[in-house]
């Protein structure tokens, strides 16, 4: 199986929801960034003003075990539990360098 990464760039109000994923899930492994902005598609701007005020943050995780497929699927559970709320989730092939 080759490395890959997963992306998860999220609304900050699913912050907690998604802490405790990753604590259920003994994931102790991930790089996080808070305080994206950006806009969506159908979610519109985040960025963190009083017109604009969401911001989003984004999860780096690399393939450790075969956890990749089984986060994925629980992000998309929660992904319909806050059908308001922005989630998206990407892969990508990675090589440590």
């Amino acid at each position: 199986m080759r490395d890959r990464m997963l992306t998860v760039v999220y609304n900050n109000i699913l912050d907690n929801a998604i802490r405790e994923l990753l604590d259920e899930m003994n994931i102790c492994g991930f790089t996080e960034m808070e305080g994206v902005k950006g806009k969506g598609p159908r979610t519109g701007y985040h960025l963190g003003t009083p017109v604009y005020p969401d911001l989003n943050n984004m999860l780096f995780i690399i393939e450790e075990g075969g956890i990749i497929q089984e986060l994925a699927e629980r992000l998309n559970t929660l992904k319909e539990e806050f059908p308001k709320e922005g989630l998206k989730l990407f892969t990508i092939p990675v090589e440590e360098l």
